[in-house]
């Protein structure tokens, strides 16, 4: 095989490893550009109040956000953070998402509606100077964070 036939096949495999679905959090990457797709009302929430989040969340879609090594570009003011940006994978258990707030007594059900795989989930935290969000990701190309009682989905782009 020659030396450019094994890169490629390297180059190949690398890519598999890293869009597999369930992959870990080593192979979660948030850099890039990214759309937010849908925002729902947080499966906790009162159902008073889920009209007023659905309007909300609907305000933001279509919304870009950029993340770069070092900072957060978008016209969403959560996600804007223009310096000191910091990111840090990690794996979190189902019953840890969004901070332990998907519903009891079965926070693993409430995740397979949310379109999570079984298992520990991908998440990445990223820290600016005034805010720490953190992104749960359902595969490599796809994010969700619940920000104020709306869940949003974005999408790599």
């Amino acid at each position: 095989m020659t030396a450019s036939r094994l890169c490629r096949a390297a180059l190949a495999f690398a890519a598999l490893v890293t869009l597999a679905p369930g992959a870990s959090a080593a192979n979660i990457s948030i850099l890039g550009t990214w759309e937010i797709v849908e925002a729902a009302p947080a499966p906790w929430t009162r159902p008073a109040e889920q009209a007023a989040l659905a309007a909300a969340g609907r305000r933001v879609l279509k919304t870009e956000v950029t993340f770069a090594p070092s900072s957060i570009s978008s016209k969403f003011k959560p996600f804007d953070c223009r310096s000191k940006v910091l990111y840090e994978t990690n794996s979190i258990e189902v019953d840890a998402l969004f901070q332990g707030n998907l519903p009891e007594p079965n926070p693993a059900a409430a995740a397979a509606r949310l379109g999570f795989p079984r298992g520990d989930i991908p998440s990445v935290d990223v820290r600016c100077l005034k805010a720490l969000h953190t992104f749960h990701f359902r595969d490599p190309n796809t994010a969700l964070i619940s920000l104020n009682g709306v869940i949003y989905t974005l999408k790599r782009r």
